[in-house]
């Protein structure tokens, strides 16, 4: 006998509870909005909840981006906490914003999206329960939404690589998604090979010489890298990244950051890291300890794989070595099952991670009642405030505040950003969506009334300048306003090299305008002298 399907209604559905769908939810709520939020595990945070066996950050793994810039915009993480919070603080500081904004109640957990549909003004929703993490589908329930929030992630998919005679060796191959700890996958002690050198790959390079103490390990890359330490002159790096530093012309503010690294790590080539782009035209790879490690030759840095042989592996420049274990930290791709095929088409370049989002939020084809929140890559700072202002973003115009353009107008404004992103990053699949979280965030806030006015702020005008000034900037003014705003943005440390830099180019414009009124009061006189005479 065939069950019956229950059916309900809501004003949003939102898809996942990890950082991006907590934001959009609450964003929702506070626009006055009746909110559904489908997870598939059954816990709140995304990645950022540590899972033995499933989807999940290692256990080494603190965040990349200091507590300032990684936070949510009017919850501030506790003083107390470590400028780079470990997974641990992270998964708390999630759960208590949850519940103090009250969203835990409006989450269906142990849930899976099976299909969306366009069904005339309204999404229909069809949801699974499941057990088992998600892998055990049980009763069916449709849901019908006016408003839809996508907020499942880009990282999403492991993207793996294929190299010749790869079926021939003989130890294990993992993707990053499943390396937990040296321990838990049982590599202490061995030959490690690492594919790639992103944030992960450097971070499970390290834990594997240090806590698996293994025989050997191997980083294989094919681009190279710039590796920015977490302090640079005593402070978190993205604190560098200001509004000041964004005004000048991408590659004069290379040139100025790759002094900078250079300075204080030395050229990447000496330690046979060999990046193939400029250090502003990739994700910043982020570690305080790589090239120390690098330097002890405890970590090796290698070129791409050429080819596999049993336990052999050789590279593009002839070397070649012997592995226990591969781990491949080869990035993401976007996966979006459920979308009907006439919409993933919209949405998604099939077989790349190229999507056709305006300003990676909306489809043109699809209208404005879909949002796709947090698919976006930030290229100095976290996903996090980004995020947020997409989805309050979002909340003005499914409340009919602000409006979208025209869809022949984002169609053009998405053909000159994907323009911009050719010259600016470098060609790899994970710089597709990646935007200047300062840049973007004051783009889209700009939207709906919510960029920070340096003008209606003296106080903290110059913090607006020359401060990364945190995620509480964009609680300023506008919709969403936080009387905290100010005070959290004055908490935010500003660095001593944008300082004094600031003053130094106050000081250089001050003086060209005083030589510019001498030579005017001086032009003047001449005048007045020759008419008197």
């Amino acid at each position: 006998m065939k069950m019956a399907v229950s059916k309900r209604e809501t004003d949003v559905v939102v898809i996942g509870a990890g950082i991006s769908g907590l934001v959009a939810a609450k964003c929702m709520k506070e626009d006055g909005f009746k909110v559904t939020v489908i997870e598939r595990t059954g816990e709140i945070g995304g990645l950022w909840t540590f899972r033995e066996h499933d989807y999940g950050v290692m256990r080494c793994t603190h965040i990349n981006v200091s507590k300032y810039n990684y936070c949510f915009s009017d919850f501030p993480f506790p003083e107390d906490v470590a400028d780079y919070p470990h997974h641990s603080d992270m998964a708390k500081y999630i759960v208590n914003y949850a519940q103090h904004f009250n969203l835990v109640e409006l989450i269906s957990f142990h849930t899976i999206v099976t299909s969306v549909i366009r069904k005339g003004e309204k999404w229909e929703v069809v949801i699974k329960s499941v057990e088992d993490q998600g892998h055990t589908p049980q009763g069916t329930e449709v849901i019908y939404c006016p408003f839809l929030i996508i907020a499942s992630g880009h990282h999403a998919k492991p993207s793996l690589p294929k190299f010749l005679g790869q079926e021939t060796f003989k130890g294990e191959i993992i993707h990053a998604v499943d390396y937990k700890d040296p321990l838990t996958n049982g590599l202490v002690g061995k030959r490690i090979l690492i594919v790639g050198i992103g944030n992960s790959a450097v971070d499970s390079a390290v834990d594997c010489t240090t806590v698996g103490r293994c025989k050997s390990v191997v980083i294989s890359t094919r681009s190279g890298a710039w590796i920015i330490p977490n302090y640079i002159f005593g402070f978190p790096v993205d604190l560098y990244a200001c509004r000041a530093f964004f005004l000048l012309p991408w590659r004069w503010a290379n040139f100025i950051l790759e002094r900078i690294i250079k300075f204080v790590s030395g050229d990447p080539r000496r330690w046979g890291l060999n990046p193939k782009m400029r250090a502003l035209q990739t994700q910043p790879t982020v570690s305080p300890t790589l090239i120390h490690h690098i330097q002890r030759k405890n970590i090796k840095i290698v070129p791409n794989i050429a080819k596999i042989d049993g336990d052999t592996v050789h590279f593009v420049n002839g070397e070649s070595g012997q592995f226990d274990n591969i781990i491949y930290c080869t990035g993401y791709k976007i996966d979006l099952p459920y979308l009907a095929d006439d919409m993933h088409s919209k949405v998604l370049d099939e077989g790349s991670n190229n999507i056709k989002l305006y300003k990676n939020v909306f489809s043109p084809a699809l209208g404005p009642s879909l949002a796709f929140i947090g698919f976006v890559q930030p290229a100095s700072g976290g996903v996090l405030t980004m995020s947020e202002t997409q989805a309050r973003w979002f909340g003005q115009i499914c409340r009919g505040r602000v409006q979208l353009p025209q869809k022949h107008l984002m169609e053009m404004d998405m053909e000159m950003e994907m323009v911009a992103q050719k010259d600016r990053w470098y060609s790899s699949a994970r710089h597709t969506i990646q935007r200047d979280p300062i840049v973007y965030n004051d783009e889209i806030a700009s939207f709906f009334g919510a960029k920070p006015d340096i003008i209606k702020h003296p106080a903290i005008a110059w913090r607006l300048l020359f401060s990364s000034c945190g995620a509480a900037q964009w609680r300023l003014q506008g919709p969403g306003q936080w009387n905290g705003a100010a005070k959290a943005v004055q908490k935010v440390p500003l660095t001593d090299l944008m300082h004094y830099s600031g003053m130094a180019f106050a000081l250089f414009t001050g003086m060209i305008l005083l030589l510019l009124l001498y030579i005017m009061w001086y032009m003047m006189s001449l005048l007045f002298e020759n008419f008197i005479v």
